[in-house]
């Protein structure tokens, strides 16, 4: 197979302005901290891989793993399920569940990411578990599986006593993870709320994330805190098309996790820009030949718009665009034709597929003929 390999060289500036991983922020509260962007790629880091006790934000694990079994069809969000004696029997931040009362899988979601409710936390373990500790076994496995790779979980919960850890760049991984999901983005921006109980009392639902009232910037976002863990917080937030992840741990007070997150968001983002390098609407290629098709030529497209996360003062970056050049029909719009390569530093950050944009079908016997006849004219 021949290989085309364009080459898309942009050079913005040749001064680099980069907040390394090893640069620190002076005046913070947070012991260990990180901000990376949407693509993964680390801004800012103090101690980021550091292994600590996160308390509430492993939530992030368990609400997590109840959405993906929703996906699944382990769970339904109207399921209505039963609230043991031992869930109800949890310690700290509670929806204060009546033992033995049916409560509906979407309403126990929404008190634990709004208002970080252990026993409805320990309630979603129970039923996609069995129980608690089978529950964190699946928590552990699937941190693995999005390679978060010191981190273990204890509980459902995030609740001391259990040996668990985790550290800012594992944080960072989940929760992009989960911040995938429509129903959690939803939940994350709702400041207060109720919770009916079956028996008609209410509980008061109030987001712990005070970003989400105070920061227009945040999207999305999960607080903890132990003894043991300091404060901490795990958040989103997007301007200007540039996506961060923010995640404090171990401040001295709320207050600090809440000011320490916008020191760090305000840090990115005036060093940092988001810039399409990539346009899915335009094409790459006009020209690559297709054989043994009604058409002979076929137009190249990016499957989808690429955004690089770049220095505002500049940053040097290549695209090698790979199309395939044996082609042959028939070949359908959306079929993959290649590749292009963002690469920084010598680097391959991302690839995103080329596709083809248009459908070419097979020429016929007939089209065969009349092309041999349209060539070289008729034979008398």
């Amino acid at each position: 197979m021949l290989v085309l390999i364009l080459l898309a060289i942009a050079m913005i500036n040749n001064n680099h302005v980069l907040i390394s991983n090893a640069e620190s922020i002076d005046g913070l509260s947070a012991k260990s901290y990180i901000v990376v962007d949407g693509n993964g790629k680390v801004l800012i880091s103090n101690h980021a891989d550091e292994r600590v006790e996160v308390a509430s934000i492993c939530k992030l694990m368990t609400t997590l793993l109840t959405l993906e079994s929703i996906d699944a069809g382990v769970i339904g969000v109207d399921d209505k399920v039963i609230a043991s004696e031992y869930a109800c029997s949890a310690e700290g931040s509670q929806a204060f569940l009546d033992a033995g009362s049916e409560y509906c899988i979407r309403d126990l979601i929404k008190s634990v990411v709004i208002a970080s409710a252990n026993d409805s936390a320990i309630v979603l373990a129970e039923v996609i578990g069995g129980n608690e500790e089978n529950f964190t076994k699946s928590m552990n496995l699937r941190a693995q599986e999005l390679g978060m790779k010191n981190t273990l979980y204890g509980n459902a919960t995030g609740l001391s006593g259990n040996k668990q850890y985790s550290t800012a760049q594992d944080t960072a991984i989940i929760l992009n993870e989960i911040s995938k999901y429509e129903m959690y983005q939803n939940d994350c921006k709702i400041w207060m709320d109720k919770l009916i109980h079956p028996s008609g009392r209410e509980t008061e639902l109030v987001n712990t994330n005070r970003l989400v009232r105070y920061y227009p910037n945040c999207k999305t976002g999960k607080t903890g805190y132990t003894d043991e863990a300091g404060y901490c917080l795990s958040s989103t937030a997007e301007k200007d098309n540039l996506k961060l992840t923010c995640v404090v741990l171990g401040c001295d007070s709320s207050a600090d996790r809440f000011s320490d997150s916008v020191a760090l968001y305000n840090k990115a983002f005036a060093n940092y820009k988001s810039e399409k390098i990539i346009d899915k609407d335009l094409p790459i290629e006009n020209d690559i030949v297709v054989k043994r098709g009604k058409s002979d030529r076929i137009q190249v497209v990016a499957e989808s718009d690429y955004y690089l996360t770049i220095p505002r003062q500049g940053e040097d970056y290549t695209i090698e665009y790979n199309v395939k050049r044996d082609l042959s029909a028939p070949i359908k719009r959306g079929d993959v034709v290649g590749a292009a390569n963002i690469v920084v530093d010598g680097e391959v950050v991302a690839t995103i597929n080329l596709i083809a944009d248009m459908d070419i079908d097979k020429e016929s016997y007939i089209d065969i003929v009349n092309r041999v006849v349209s060539k070289f004219g008729f034979v008398n």
